[in-house]
């Protein structure tokens, strides 16, 4: 089971680089988590910088062997632990829980959790992947958009049983994985796409003009399917900025 192994650490720049480093000197297990208390050095999407604070954030790292997938298959890895993390934030509220395409976790308009994935390449396939999870569990005034699993419940669960939720759902989705089941996983990622079928207004990161679109679903490699007048336009990851649909800047 992932998670049966557990590295708990005070602070640490960013736990994806210290699970490097151990993977780059060959201790590293699969399923080993690494959680840590502060992160002075964290690292999110597209390069961006964040540092945790304490016990109101979950910031974790998972190593998870990866060799038996393929280039064309790589996509998967990222839909089976969205939706490990959506379900684990799911078992703490009524309200529906979403993925933002590719990885973010939404409770209406609002950012609840984020993943960063890096891989390891060996022979054209992914030998092994460190899987970054940052989870509110208070709330963080720093983010405006951003609501936290306390705001949800009322209460703030401790890292340990976020953990043993994680732990599970991962366990399963990862035998999705290895089982080959690409079409359980890609049916069940896009029915908690966040904002689905629904007309939003959507930016092209290289041509910053808002345009009207409806998000359709994903391709056989984890593309967005955007419908634009009718016509489907496929985009790859990063390639546009959906911020004009977030929730308000709290004060």
């Amino acid at each position: 089971m992932i998670g049966q192994q557990i590295i708990q650490l005070h602070e640490v720049d960013s736990t994806n680089n210290y699970a490097a480093k151990l993977l780059s000197e060959g201790k590293l297990a699969h399923g080993t988590v690494i959680l840590a208390e502060h992160q002075t050095a964290g690292r999110g999407q597209r390069g961006r910088s964040w540092q945790s604070v304490g016990s109101k954030q979950f910031t974790g790292t998972f190593f998870l062997k990866t060799d038996f997938l393929s280039v064309d298959h790589l996509c998967y890895l990222n839909m089976s632990i969205a939706l490990s993390v959506r379900g684990m934030v799911q078992s703490f509220t009524r309200k529906k829980v979403s993925i933002k395409w590719p990885n973010d976790i939404f409770i209406e308009n609002h950012k609840i959790a984020g993943i960063l994935i890096e891989t390891n390449w060996k022979n054209g396939r992914v030998e092994g992947a460190i899987v970054g999870i940052g989870v509110n569990i208070s709330p963080v005034q720093s983010v405006g958009y951003a609501t936290s699993l306390e705001e949800l419940s009322g209460k703030a669960p401790d890292v340990l049983t976020i953990l043993d939720v994680l732990n599970e759902n991962l366990t399963e989705f990862y035998q999705h994985i290895q089982r080959s089941d690409f079409e359980y996983l890609k049916s069940t990622y896009e029915s908690f796409l966040w904002k689905k079928d629904e007309d939003i207004t959507l930016e092209e990161r290289q041509n910053p003009i808002p345009f009207q679109g409806i998000i359709r679903g994903v391709d056989q490699i984890g593309n967005l399917l955007v419908e634009k007048d009718g016509v489907i336009t496929v985009y790859h990851n990063q390639e546009l900025n959906f911020e004009a649909n977030y929730g308000k800047v709290k004060m």
